[in-house]
C-alpha cells in the first residue's frame, strides 16, 4: 500500500497528461490510502475543473461519486483526523522548518504526511516539490521517482 496525496489521487478521477502513469501505479497496490481531508481537497479540485471546462458539467460531483464509491469498495483506505496524526503534524512541521535549508511545508501537506506515517506507510504518491522533499527527509519512498 502507499500513501496518496489528493494531487495524484485526481489524476485517477479526471484526466491528465499523466493521468495513465498513475493509474497504473494504483493498479500494483491493493488498497491506496489517504487522509479524509483528501475528499474535501477533492471536490474542490474536481470543481475547479469543470469550472474551467476541463470536465463536463456535473463532472464533479459524479467523480467524487467514483471517488466515494471506491472508498466504500475498501479500494481506498482513509485515515481519519486523530491526537497522533496531530502529534505528528506537529513533528513534520517542526523538523520541516529547523532543516537547513528549510522546507516550507503547507499545513494540509503537513497533515498528509503525518496522516501517511500513522498509517504505517513506506510511499507516498505526489507531484508536489515541497511535500516530496519532506517525504524524502523523513525517510519515505516518493512516487514518481526522483
Amino acid at each position: 500500500m502507499a500513501y496518496w496525496d489528493t494531487s495524484c489521487l485526481l489524476k485517477l478521477y479526471a484526466p491528465e497528461a499523466d493521468s495513465l502513469s498513475f493509474k497504473a501505479h494504483a493498479l500494483h497496490a491493493s488498497t491506496l490510502t489517504t487522509a479524509d481531508i483528501t475528499r474535501l481537497e477533492l471536490f474542490a479540485a474536481l470543481r475547479r475543473k469543470e469550472a474551467a471546462g476541463d470536465l463536463h458539467n456535473g463532472g464533479a460531483r459524479l467523480a467524487l461519486s467514483a471517488y466515494d464509491a471506491d472508498v466504500a469498495a475498501g479500494l481506498i483506505a482513509v485515515t481519519g483526523m486523530n491526537r497522533q496524526i496531530v502529534e505528528r503534524f506537529e513533528e513534520i512541521i517542526e523538523r520541516s522548518s529547523s532543516q537547513a535549508p528549510p522546507i516550507m511545508l503547507r499545513t494540509l501537506d503537513a497533515i498528509h504526511l503525518a496522516a501517511a506515517i500513522v498509517s504505517g506507510e513506506s510511499e507516498v504518491v505526489a507531484t508536489d516539490k515541497r511535500l516530496r522533499e519532506a517525504a524524502i527527509s523523513l525517510g519515505l519512498a516518493v512516487y514518481p521517482p526522483p
